[in-house]
């Protein structure tokens, strides 16, 4: 039997965190909900938001429904997994003691993919006397194949009531390279990396699954790593464990120790929390970004660690001429040409094709999504030589097989979109 480490253990600290962890903490989860009987010690502490389509705002404490031990892989399951890294009681199992990571913490969960009704709702619950601290942002992406400044990701104008409420925003950074349209710098972005179910950096490796490089303003994303693969939590229906994984359950992991250090600190801003951790995290050569070390960071806020300083929203690359722009020597300043020039049909077909040779991986999958499926036998013929040359390392090759499984079967594609990229129902396992 594999041996998995406890996830206190795998973000670096000495000990299990006490079950005050998180207390006077109020922590907002972009995700779905139900009272599932594993969590039945939580009534109280979780509230639902919902928002209609008229904005209109109804919120539920979610343990005073009746419990229910149903869980739906593809919906519900996502939550009740992110809620119990955080709140789960602590047992022992193989030897080791697992522990949630902010037991004594109050969550809100805002199930909605819709910008205008996120704003809504984070605007109706800031309005409240909760202490939120913390928003949990789950949701992937918007203009997944496209690259745009980060003023035009819907995403970004729905969380800037917590932004400008001075919430620390932990976000997902998602689970496959096919993703070119990277977070905002405003959101601290939590990417992935293999750890194989133990804290032994000698063992590390990078995730082939997570997303990483420039986003649409030229800051390279992610900010932080977490583990990835193996997170331990207790098993939905019997003894034993359970495992979530993906950069959501990495991103609910820092969330857990955030609210830790928040609750035992409380003169801590998110730009605090969100600068000692990446100044502690360790440096692995070969992994894009520090890997999350609780200790140390305790270790430099006990020393008096506080750097305020918040996150830059100047705009690195900007394109001003789309036409001058598509010859730059910058390939992020050529995809974010491509895109405006695609999005306003300023392109024809065939000029997009041309696209598709571009050396950087980032404009071949703008010029991809553009072209979207292939539209007769011939561009059919041509997405599959490309798809058989392409290298996997970077991305192209998933977004070409994206759009031939398209093709070949439109029926038979399925997208779930809770940060963690997309399902296309065994077309890709190939790739």
């Amino acid at each position: 039997m594999m041996k998995v480490e406890p996830t206190w253990k795998r973000i670096g600290l000495a000990e299990p965190l006490p079950e005050a962890s998180g207390l006077g903490i109020s922590i907002i989860i972009l995700d779905d909900i139900i009272p599932h009987v594993s969590l039945g010690h939580l009534k109280g502490s979780v509230k639902q938001v919902e928002v209609d389509k008229d904005l209109n705002i109804t919120c539920d404490e979610v343990f005073d429904a009746p419990l229910t031990d149903k869980v739906n892989q593809h919906t519900t399951a996502h939550g009740v997994m992110t809620l119990h890294l955080l709140v789960h009681e602590s047992f022992a199992y193989l030897g080791e003691r697992y522990t949630g990571l902010a037991r004594s913490a109050d969550f809100i969960f805002l199930p909605t993919s819709k910008p205008s009704r996120i704003k809504a709702g984070l605007e109706w619950i800031l309005d409240q006397d909760w202490n939120a601290k913390i928003v949990l942002n789950l949701k992937g992406q918007l203009e997944r194949g496209f690259v745009v400044p980060s003023a035009d990701d819907p995403y970004v104008e729905a969380l800037s009531p917590a932004m400008d409420s001075g919430l620390l925003i932990v976000t997902a950074g998602g689970n496959s390279k096919a993703n070119n349209n990277l977070h905002s710098n405003q959101f601290w972005v939590i990417g992935g990396f293999n750890d194989k179910g133990m804290y032994d950096s000698t063992q590390y490796e990078q995730h082939p699954s997570v997303s990483q490089g420039l986003n649409g303003d030229g800051y390279f994303r992610p900010d932080i790593l977490a583990p990835y693969t193996y997170i331990p939590l207790p098993h939905l229906s019997g003894a034993g464990l359970d495992y979530f994984d993906g950069t959501c359950g990495g991103a609910t992991l820092v969330t857990g120790l955030s609210a830790y250090l928040m609750s035992i600190f409380p003169d801590l801003t998110s730009n605090d929390v969100r600068n000692v951790l990446v100044k502690t995290g360790d440096e692995i050569a070969d992994l894009p970004a520090p890997i999350i070390n609780g200790a140390k960071a305790l270790e430099a806020i006990k020393a008096s660690y506080r750097n305020d300083t918040p996150p830059s929203v100047e705009t690195l690359v900007k394109v001003t001429d789309e036409n001058q722009s598509l010859l730059s020597p910058n390939p992020l300043e050529r995809a974010l040409a491509l895109t405006s020039l695609m999005k306003t049909d300023k392109l024809t077909r065939a000029e997009i094709w041309n696209h598709t040779d571009d050396e950087s991986p980032m404009v071949k999958k703008v010029a991809i999504r553009g072209l979207s499926q292939p539209v007769n036998d011939d561009e059919r013929k041509k997405y599959w030589e490309r798809l058989h040359q392409e290298s996997s390392e970077l991305g192209v090759k998933r977004v070409l097989g994206i759009h031939v499984a398209q093709h070949i079967d439109n029926s038979r594609i399925g997208q779930v979109d809770v940060s963690c990229g997309l399902s296309i129902n065994g077309y890709l396992d190939m790739y």
